[in-house]
């Protein structure tokens, strides 16, 4: 990868594309709805009167949800078409805002800005996480939160994923949805490491398991699911 491939926000024309579906797929398909999203939420402390960021807000899950429990939002997607259900996602008068940004650059807020961070299923897109993890620590306060969830090594290297040229390298591959998705798979070591060396002393670690919702859902899907990781949830604390 060159350094301009770094700062290209490889899936804001996918996202732009796919907004339309995306909206209601992911409040509704069984891998996100019934497997990432309660593991993902589990590991989110008490937000009531904090301010939290979504990072990565999509098409504003995630910032309803910190809403309901008492938080105030700002969702930032690189995707114009993603805010735009992001902010039709919740009333006029919520706690929330939403603006455009793009995670592989340096974010647009203040010094110890945030209490908490949240960014479900969006890092894969950002090649580097030392960066990443540096600016999230920059705009939380000490001892502020972070959950993030991410596409797990396991199933991202295992037998039915693209054959890997070198296990330990950053790799840039495409996911074939009704749109080419370009993402970046990456070793265990290059999940956890840049987020331990930016400031963050992790908290909790989470595979999570298929909901009864996820097997009434998916049946035929279930039992894969429910032996073999998809997801890995990580919470960790700014120190």
């Amino acid at each position: 990868m060159t350094p301009d491939d770094a700062d290209d926000p490889i899936a804001r024309d996918a996202y732009d594309e796919l907004a339309d579906s995306y909206a209601v797929d992911v409040r509704e398909n069984a891998y996100n709805a019934h497997l990432e999203f309660p593991g993902t939420t589990s590991l989110v402390p008490d937000v009531d009167g904090k301010r939290v960021l979504d990072a990565g807000c999509g098409t504003g899950v995630y910032s309803a949800w910190l809403v309901e429990r008492g938080a105030d939002v700002v969702g930032v997607d690189v995707s114009d078409e993603m805010l735009a259900y992001a902010r039709d996602a919740l009333p006029d008068d919520a706690p929330a805002e939403f603006v455009q940004g793009d995670l592989g650059e340096p974010l647009d807020f203040e010094d110890d800005a945030f209490d908490g961070i949240v960014s479900a299923l969006a890092l894969s897109y950002v090649q580097d996480w030392d960066h990443v993890f540096a600016e999230f620590r920059r705009v939380l306060r000490d001892g502020g939160f972070l959950v993030f969830s991410t596409g797990h090594p396991l199933d991202q290297f295992g037998a039915d994923a693209p054959a890997a040229e070198n296990y330990f390298e950053i790799e840039r591959l495409t996911k074939e949805w009704d749109v080419d998705v370009p993402y970046y798979r990456r070793p265990f070591g290059k999940l956890l490491r840049p987020l331990l060396a930016n400031g963050f002393r992790l908290a909790d670690v989470l595979e999570p398991q298929p909901t009864e919702a996820f097997r009434e859902q998916r049946p035929e899907r279930y039992e894969k699911e429910a032996t073999n990781p998809v997801f890995i949830c990580v919470r960790a604390t700014a120190e």
